[in-house]
């Protein structure tokens, strides 16, 4: 019965310490994620897609979208987190620069990913049920076409 009750106690509640409040000098993941990256010229040059951390639980690298429009035609990279600088204005919003231009960023090396999100599973699934509904579809045009010609060989032309 002592082994039960240690384990238990090990495990309860009261042996977690809970956060109940945001730390002010902690971030939360989501006000970054779609974040406006700028240039130090004041250039939109792309929006965080994601953030890599280390076992050790910190933040090491920052996945930016850049160029396209809405995701379209969007590149992805990625920079060591040190590379940006993260301030806030007088305002107080926060702006996110790094210190590249547009045209450095077009030329820098595409990042891919080896974890895949349930998210991301879907979507390649979706896009795969898309090529294969659009090659259906070819098919069934196709054939519809011969059936076509086929009823029609033969029938005196209209005139």
């Amino acid at each position: 019965m002592t082994i039960m009750s240690n384990a238990m106690a090990q495990t309860s509640p009261a042996a977690i310490e809970f956060v109940t409040a945001q730390p002010a000098n902690q971030s939360l993941v989501r006000v970054f994620l779609g974040a406006t990256v700028t240039n130090p010229e004041g250039q939109t040059v792309g929006d965080i897609n994601d953030l890599m951390f280390d076992k050790a639980g910190n933040i090491s690298t920052v996945v930016i979208g850049v160029g396209g429009f809405l995701g379209m035609g969007e590149k992805i990279i990625a920079v060591p987190f040190p590379a940006l600088t993260i301030s806030s204005g007088a305002d107080g919003a926060r702006t996110i620069t790094l210190k590249a231009s547009k045209d450095a960023l077009k030329l820098a090396p595409t990042f891919t990913a080896t974890e895949k999100t349930t998210m991301d599973t879907m979507r390649d699934k979706a896009i795969d049920l898309g090529h294969k509904t659009a090659d259906k579809a070819n098919e069934l045009k196709d054939q519809a076409a011969k059936k076509i010609d086929d009823m029609t060989k033969g029938q005196p032309v209209k005139k």
